[in-house]
């Protein structure tokens, strides 16, 4: 029985150890000599993964009323400071400012937990990976179910990121945004990322 305690008490300060660290359980099978390098190395990457637990500004999420094409010089004027009410209706441009918007007042606002940075899909594509907080996409997947074939629009600042069409119901948890130039794409990074 004594020797059940301490196995017990030993698996749960090795438990401890890998929660209070960050630790990936495998991460540990290096042999002991190279221990100490590979801790080193391991510090800046704990310190990263904590850098997106930063609390990012909730994603309104509205319905597209009306798009059509434009010019830059034909987009209203936005102030990140005084964004338009949430029950308003608001007329926009996209980020490249190629698009006017019409846009009905907010359905909903999601709760970000992580945007990766731009990855690129192929030759012109590149994708900025958005991760839901759980009651975000739990939300998420009723709402997309419950709107199939829907134009909604991603809002930061008074812009649109994506005005997508619902495809299909989303339960991943996640978005994935994707534009066409890789400074567009971290212009998107930049936007849907920003701390609250």
């Amino acid at each position: 029985m004594a020797f059940h305690q301490a196995k017990n008490a030993l698996t749960s300060v090795i438990l401890l150890g890998a929660v209070t660290c960050g630790c990936d359980s495998t991460q540990h099978p290096a042999p002991p000599t190279t221990s100490t390098t590979t801790s080193t190395t391991q510090a800046p990457t704990t310190t990263q993964s904590v850098a997106p637990a930063v609390n990012i500004a909730p994603l309104p999420v509205r319905p597209v009323q009306k798009s059509q094409p434009t010019t830059p010089d034909k987009c209203p004027a936005t102030n990140p400071n005084a964004p338009a009410g949430p029950t308003n209706v608001l007329t926009t441009c996209d980020l490249g400012r190629t698009t006017l918007y019409t846009l009905g007042p907010e359905a909903m606002r999601l709760g970000l937990t992580q945007v990766d940075p731009p990855k690129s899909l192929t030759a012109g594509f590149y994708e900025v990976l958005l991760t839901l907080d759980p009651p975000s996409g739990t939300a998420w997947a009723s709402f997309t179910a419950a709107h199939l074939h829907d134009h909604v629009a991603f809002i930061r600042d008074d812009l649109v990121l994506e005005a997508p069409m619902i495809e299909y119901q989303v339960t991943s948890g996640q978005i994935a945004m994707t534009t066409q130039t890789v400074q567009a794409a971290d212009q998107l990074a930049q936007l849907a990322g920003r701390p609250a």
